[in-house]
């Protein structure tokens, strides 16, 4: 596999090959990158973003050199390196053909800053995010290239719900990605590429189209993708749901345990395909961080967390849930599995639970009713 990409900045030549994303030029590039090879600031004249396996053990800077002089690349070299599939990435360029982004995204070990990470095995996903600027950035100019370049990224992840492994708050970012800016040198003066300058909105938008294409060709993510997904990434499972229906069920002549399983997976599936149960979930699940972050008015965080007698718009959020699914009986239902808290409600936040409770009492009455 070689395959020329196009970055329509004069004299930059970039291809892919089945071992790395490469960029060659004649005139070096200042380069400030976190780069495994060659990192901080120099004048390069390549970088590549390299594949190696998800068991990689071996000396990073010494496997990149090897890579660089079997590639017989111009020195200095700039080197990245990831497992996620290559033919994976995302090439974007602005619209005024100033700033290219080549970016790889695996979400294998996403996280929040401020996790505490509890894991050596950090090579398994990674974002790599590659930005050629023709322009001639100053030095803070580069570092404020970063730092929009990685808010940029950031607020592509809060856009697709992406969740930390580690704390299921919204991820930041993952715990092992890479960033590199490079700039041609030509032209005026830059001092500034922060969000209210035009280079800096130009860096922004390339990199927040190229971070979401990355992340859809190499994980399959979307932002509206199926509730039952966002669900899983918070760790609540379909069977889950199921075992919480189920712990209350009473068998009876015309519906055994097995029919009745059977029926509520189809049903909680159903219900959870459909806009307005998915609407009000995710309303739970919104709520639930605003008051696990202490953003809900006049209520700390320690008070949220103990479920407050104060706080009933939680039960409302159940009620209209269990009702719009299983009518008067969904709602008498759900105050039951709301005074019993069956398998995982008795786990989950005050929204959370309050949600969970109506979407399984609406279904299971839902499945009582039309088998009687």
């Amino acid at each position: 596999m070689h395959r020329k990409l196009s970055l329509r900045i004069r004299g930059v030549n970039a291809c892919l090959n089945e071992q790395a994303v490469i960029i060659t030029v004649k005139e070096p590039l200042k380069v400030l990158s976190s780069a495994v090879l060659n990192g901080g600031l120099i004048h390069a004249r390549s970088i590549i973003n390299c594949h190696v396996h998800r068991n990689f053990s071996s000396n990073p800077i010494a496997y990149l050199k090897g890579v660089a002089s079997k590639l017989a690349l111009p020195g200095p070299t700039v080197g990245l390196m990831t497992a996620v599939t290559l033919k994976n990435y995302s090439l974007k360029t602005s619209t005024e053909g100033r700033v290219a982004a080549i970016v790889t995204g695996g979400l294998s070990y996403s996280a929040t800053a401020g996790d505490e990470i509890r894991t050596r095995n950090i090579r398994n996903g990674t974002i790599n995010t590659i930005l050629i600027v023709d322009g001639n950035l100053s030095d803070s100019a580069m570092v404020d290239s970063v730092k929009t370049a990685t808010e940029a990224k950031t607020a592509t992840l809060r856009n697709l719900d992406v969740r930390s492994k580690f704390s299921n708050e919204g991820a930041t970012g993952t715990i092992t990605d890479s960033i590199c800016i490079a700039c041609t040198g030509r032209g005026k003066p830059d001092n500034y590429a922060g969000t209210a300058t035009p280079i800096g909105q130009a860096i922004a938008k390339t990199t927040r189209r190229a971070v979401e294409e990355a992340i859809l060709r190499e994980n399959g993510l979307t932002g509206n993708r199926a509730l039952l997904k966002r669900l899983s990434e918070r760790g609540i499972e379909l069977a889950d749901l199921v075992k919480t229906g189920m712990e209350l069920f009473c068998p009876s002549p015309r519906t055994t345990k097995q029919q009745a399983t059977i029926l509520l997976r189809k049903g909680l599936i159903r219900a959870l395909s459909d806009v307005n149960v998915a609407s009000l979930v995710i309303a739970a699940l919104r709520l639930d961080e605003e008051g696990s972050t202490g953003t809900l008015p006049r209520l700390t965080i320690e008070a949220f967390l103990a479920d407050p007698i104060s706080l009933v718009a939680d039960e409302t959020v159940g009620t209209a849930i269990a009702n719009y699914i299983g009518g008067t009986m969904g709602t008498h239902n759900f105050h039951y599995y709301d005074r019993m808290k069956p398998g995982i409600i008795k786990k989950l936040p005050p929204f959370m639970d309050d949600a969970v409770c109506g979407l399984v009492a609406g279904v299971m009455s839902k499945v009582l009713n039309e088998e009687s």
